[in-house]
């Protein structure tokens, strides 16, 4: 029921796919004690927070001596399937969406889907472990497209309408958790035959998803989405006897030939044989990239060009352009030796996503040829439940993740 829009910055300099750049870009913002000058590469706008907004007691960023520390470094879902960094600062976010991070827990779950754009090619529904910022499922647009598995952080309350799950638990005879649920939703939506096949129908509206009235299929369903948010959270959740914790699995014949040692200079160092099947990234290349692996989008946006232009000299979007402020202008210097590894796991997370989606619409076919449960027997929100849950000022001293 609780359904909300991700982060909105305002401004792209406090996010970067690498942690050290964000050293930098803080270092530059308080490098002039003026807060004229501050305010100019903060990046203001015509309304919401400036160098001078006190946030949660903050200091505010124009009275910050030069050489103040910055906040904590932490992960942020910023598009489908990259993870980047970000100040763990709401004093640079225009709209952190303070109960997102208050729910922020190693429990918690994030699925993303359109809730009023229409999807066109790749799965329906994304997935994060991080707090995602609004733009997270394709780059662009964004309404109330984030929703939580759990309304708060001990995983107590779960994100699902009273007595829906008593109800599916005693059709199937099987308890039937909030993960149930939500790899239920994945397995079903999370593929582009989903997408295909009801094109027409989900124009301009929500994800609906077809509940299924046989036992055996509802289980199907559930283990299949239960890989697939293991391999999409990078092994961080629905961890198992054969989904091991932050580990994704190995692809045969997907390897590195020669790994990255310089950061390419544009996308335009990125290129792909598919004869080959061999990716070059700038002076590395990897073998055993798939064509479907290469064309893999989110409702238009490739993954790995995305992912891949964020990790260039030049980078993609407002920081290679002429709107590119001085902070978006501090980028990399160097290629992070971690950035080898976790292209590697992007690209066994996709060949791996792939290789589902053909069981993923064999099981859709089937719970569509079979009976299913009437959307008007299953209970309705309440008004409360479909409420933001309150959230709870925080010291803003504490080194806490999640500090809104």
């Amino acid at each position: 029921p609780w359904q909300q829009p991700g982060m909105m910055y305002n401004r792209a300099w406090p996010v970067a796919s690498d942690q050290e750049t964000l050293r930098r870009r803080w270092r530059e913002l308080l490098a002039d004690p003026s807060a004229d000058a501050r305010a100019e590469k903060y990046v203001t706008g015509n309304s919401g927070r400036t160098v001078h907004t006190a946030v949660n007691g903050m200091t505010p960023l124009a009275e910050l001596p030069t050489d103040a520390p910055h906040r904590p470094i932490v992960r942020v879902a910023w598009r489908s399937f990259d993870r980047q960094w970000t100040f763990d600062d709401p004093r640079l976010i225009n709209l952190e969406r303070p109960a997102l991070w208050q729910a922020l827990s190693d429990r918690q779950l994030f699925l993303v889907s359109p809730m009023t754009a229409r999807t066109s090619g790749g799965p329906a529904v994304t997935v994060a472990t991080a707090v995602p910022d609004k733009h997270y499922f394709v780059g662009s647009y964004g309404g109330k497209d984030v929703i939580p598995l759990y309304r708060d952080a001990e995983a107590a309350q779960p994100n699902v309408t009273g007595g829906l799950l008593p109800l599916l638990g005693e059709r199937y005879g099987r308890e039937v958790t909030p993960e149930d649920l939500a790899a239920y939703v994945m397995g079903i939506a999370g593929h582009d035959a989903y997408v295909q096949r009801f094109d027409e129908a989900l124009e301009g509206s929500p994800v609906r998803v077809p509940l299924t009235v046989d036992p055996a299929l509802f289980a199907r369903a559930v283990e299949l989405g239960e890989r697939l948010l293991w391999l999409q959270t990078y092994g961080e959740r629905f961890t198992g006897v054969d989904r091991p914790a932050r580990r994704v699995p190995r692809v045969p014949g997907l390897g590195w030939e020669e790994p990255v040692t310089a950061l390419p200079a544009s996308p335009r160092a990125v290129s792909y044989d598919p004869a080959t099947q061999r990716l070059k990234v700038g002076d590395g290349v990897v073998t055993g990239v798939s064509p479907e692996v290469r064309a893999f989008a989110v409702s238009g946006m490739n993954i790995l060009d995305k992912w891949l232009g964020a990790r260039t000299a030049t980078g993609i979007g407002r920081a290679a352009g002429k709107a590119a402020t001085p902070l978006d202008r501090i980028r990399p210097t160097e290629w992070a030796d971690e950035w080898n590894d976790e292209l590697l796991d992007l690209l066994r997370v996709l060949t791996e996503t792939v290789s589902l989606g053909g069981d993923q619409e064999d099981l859709l076919d089937e719970i569509l040829a079979g009976d299913l449960i009437p959307a008007n027997e299953l209970p309705e929100p309440t008004p409360t439940e479909r409420k933001v849950p309150k959230t709870i000022k925080r010291d803003p001293g504490s080194e806490q993740r999640g500090i809104f």
